[in-house]
């Protein structure tokens, strides 16, 4: 990409589909792939090397370390995007695998990110480059993402991320557990009143009678204003349901208590449909960025929605299901 117009568009284009420019968010991509190699080398039962943090803000300044292989990936992907024109989320993977392949043994003398100017950048050569090629390549041959596998050739960046994220105990956090807490404590809360050890006062049971799903808040879909794909409405509908979960306002039972067995499930109730969210924001963006005719939603939904993560919507969609029952027989209690 020579045109500098281009480059700001380009820039500017991260910006509004994640809030930070390009370099950043290649390097946070490239800390979730690394570290997905790192753990997976290690073999079984070896210590778990730290996993990156879901960052909600983006960094001032990334630290170039002296030649690490989260540097020398970012830079990676962050030229084979820059070199296309398209954002580091949608590089192919197996176009950066290639990239390693060719012989760019020398990462520092190409075009750099402006972060990286004057600052000493420190990527390493042909070794870096070769470590760099050994981490992409391993996410296109991973056996253990059969969305991928079966797409290897078109599989990028931000879909192998999104794979990872809903890949339980991974980046987004452990949903299945989630989803487990979720069920445990509306079942305890179920086991209380029957029991009649806790009773549900009114304004607990109004709570509950104005949390129900089926009295969800529309959600705003002014971001979706042309047939999208099914993925990120159905998506978006449990998202707002997680607001109105979170906004429910019921006090324990005495103060200074504990939270009342009501506050305990919706609570997790919310924290489960919530780590959604990352991933449905990003699909939105991204959807809303193409061209209005170019693709057939249902099309662009397979390329772009992994395997994983449609599982922990459905599974999530049927926790919201048995949600509802608990807090009608709540309601009515």
């Amino acid at each position: 990409m020579s045109d500098d117009a281009d480059g700001v568009r380009w820039e500017s284009a991260h910006r509004a589909a994640y809030g930070c420019g390009a370099w950043e968010r290649a390097r946070h991509q490239a800390d979730v792939l690394v570290a997905w190699h790192t753990e997976r080398s290690a073999g079984f039962g070896a210590p778990a090397p730290p996993r990156p943090v879901v960052r909600r803000a983006p960094r001032v300044k990334w630290p170039w370390g002296s030649g690490s292989s989260e540097n020398a990936t970012a830079l990676v992907l962050w030229r084979v995007a820059q070199e296309t024109g398209v954002l580091v989320d949608e590089v192919l993977l197996a176009d950066a695998v290639r990239y390693c392949e060719a012989g760019a043994t020398s990462l520092p003398a190409g075009p750099l990110p402006d972060e990286a100017r004057g600052g000493g950048i420190g990527v390493g050569g042909a070794e870096s480059v070769a470590e760099a090629g050994r981490v992409l390549r391993a996410h296109v041959e991973d056996g253990s993402a059969p969305s991928l596998r079966d797409t290897a050739v078109r599989a990028t960046v931000g879909g192998r991320v999104r794979e990872l994220r809903a890949t339980p105990d991974w980046d987004g956090g452990d949903w299945q557990a989630a989803l487990t807490r979720a069920r445990r404590s509306m079942r305890e809360a179920d086991d209380l009143r029957e029991q009649g050890t806790w009773q549900p006062t009114a304004r607990e049971r109004t709570v509950a009678a104005r949390t129900r799903p089926d009295r969800e808040q529309a959600f705003d879909a002014a971001r979706l204003s042309r047939p999208a794909p099914d993925w990120p409405v159905r998506a978006r509908r449990l998202l707002s349901f997680a607001v109105v979960l979170s906004a429910a306002d019921s006090p324990s039972s005495e103060e200074g208590s504990d939270a009342s067995p009501v506050v305990r499930a919706l609570s997790a109730l919310a924290d489960a449909c919530a780590l959604l969210r990352t991933s449905t924001e990003e699909i939105e963006h991204l959807w809303a960025a193409e061209p209005q005719l170019l693709v057939d939603p249902a099309t662009w939904e397979l390329s772009h929605v992994p395997e994983a993560l449609r599982t922990q919507l459905e599974e999530t969609e049927q926790l919201v299901r048995a949600a509802e029952a608990f807090l009608w027989v709540l309601a009515c209690s």
